[in-house]
């Protein structure tokens, strides 16, 4: 089960986007609690704000300046709470956290608030989700859960750092798919935000590696548009790892800025590349544009393949060394075909990735003008701005789902995904340390 917001374990920390203990509004809207009719009035999720003082969630992101619930909390027994996932037991009766657990599908119950799925007909909880269990139930294995996740015979909402498709939200930013559907009693369940033209690829904080064998990453990333299926921290859960820098075919978006290929990205020009909206969806999907694959597409190495794609706009792959790796192995379209002899050469110079900083990290350049990533001279400290989890010298990257950009969390007590370590023994989730970075294989 989920932690409460103070004493978190590191895995959590940086675990699901949950309303903390706070005002809710329909999925998939926006606006304040009062215009929904609430109680409270203040700014929901992906609500501009300047201050946390506003905020139903008392966040306010730094980056985004938006509303945002803070990662991994949850609030306790007796704390005020709006709908159950605000708390740690998933269950809130009359504006308070439960001290019991939920009541799990098709067990007896006298009220919603106090079902798993926050309906209660005939006496009986109503499952939120028929086709698998939604956070807070019983369960007996991930298989179970919407979330994969079965911790201490519960499942569990933080396998990852946003909600799992098909698991309870309140509103589109809890969920790594970008959508939350209408449900009951003030619950919905995630799904897939519609983006034509970005195919069918599983984004960013999914669940991942359905056919992981003996703990080893699937080659070519699987299933994930980032091409990066990594254990998740010390959950060890295979999640699509957020790719370097901007987001390629098939991420989620906000807006074009976001996406590899855009008009004030590399090559935006010619790659035509833009966030695929429809009804009104705050967030989106990177589509393939209608050109060569921009900087920061996904694309084949010379000599080695687990994309076809050799057509990158700074050159076909085959003829010209224009597919490198960026700091997470994914292989990427770069500007232009560079030299890594001294990485400290690229400080300050344009990039769509890391793989055109020579696996430095490619962080906003924070003036709002083009370019909009730079190259870095180093890792990026705590509280600094990050793209991915491998920019930031320890902790995790914070990243609301469809963002380009968060921030470097607190230390952590062991090595993610493409920080430095001195041996395997530093590395999250036992995976290599290899050249003095914790790492797995992408391509053989």
């Amino acid at each position: 089960m989920k932690n409460s917001a103070t004493g978190l374990s590191r895995a959590f920390i940086s675990a699901l986007f949950l309303v903390t203990g706070l005002a809710f509004v329909a999925c998939g809207s926006s606006g304040s609690a009062a215009d929904a009719g609430l109680d409270r009035d203040c700014e929901i999720d992906g609500t501009d704000c300047t201050t946390g003082a506003g905020c139903c969630s008392e966040n306010c992101d730094p980056v985004l300046n938006v509303c945002s619930a803070i990662p991994g909390s949850c609030v306790t027994s007796g704390s005020a709470c709006t709908v159950g996932p605000d708390c740690c037991s998933f269950s809130c009766v009359d504006g308070t956290c439960s001290d019991a657990q939920c009541i799990s599908d098709g067990e007896t119950c006298s009220d919603g608030a106090e079902c798993c799925g926050g309906t209660c007909e005939g006496d009986v909880c109503v499952p939120l989700n028929a086709d698998c269990k939604t956070s807070g139930n019983v369960c007996a294995a991930g298989d179970d859960c919407c979330s994969s996740f079965c911790n201490d015979g519960l499942c569990d909402a933080s396998p990852s750092f946003c909600t799992q498709t098909g698991d309870t939200c309140s509103n589109d930013f809890d969920c790594c798919a970008g959508l939350c559907e209408n449900g009951g009693e003030g619950l919905g369940t995630c799904a897939l935000v519609p983006g034509p033209g970005a195919g069918g690829c599983v984004s960013a904080g999914q669940v991942c590696g359905a056919d992981v064998v003996d703990g080893e990453a699937p080659l070519c990333g699987g299933e994930c548009c980032s091409r990066a299926c990594f254990p998740y921290g010390a959950t060890g859960i295979f999640v699509c790892q957020p790719p370097s820098g901007c987001h390629p075919t098939g991420e989620l978006c906000r807006e074009d800025n976001d996406c590899c290929g855009s008009a004030t990205q590399p090559d935006g020009e010619t790659a035509n590349v833009t966030c695929s909206k429809v009804d009104g969806n705050p967030i989106g999907r990177c589509d393939a544009g209608n050109s060569c694959t921009p900087a920061g597409g996904i694309c084949r190495l010379q000599s080695q393949s687990c994309n076809e794609n050799a057509n990158c706009c700074s050159g076909n792959v085959l003829q010209n060394d224009t597919c490198r790796q960026d700091n997470l192995a994914i292989p990427r379209c770069v500007i232009a075909e560079i030299d890594c002899t001294d990485p400290s050469v690229f400080l300050g110079e344009d990039c769509a990735t890391s793989a055109d900083c020579c696996g430095l990290p490619c962080t906003p350049s924070g003036t709002g003008e083009f370019p909009p990533l730079v190259c870095g001279g180093s890792c990026v400290a705590e509280e600094g701005v990050c793209t991915t989890t491998a920019d930031c010298c320890t902790g995790t990257c914070d990243l609301e789902p469809g963002a380009t950009s968060g921030t470097c969390g607190a230390p952590n007590d062991c090595a993610e995904i493409g920080q430095a370590c001195v041996d395997a023994a530093d590395c999250c989730s036992e995976v290599e340390c290899s050249d003095g970075i914790c790492g797995v294989i992408i391509i053989e």
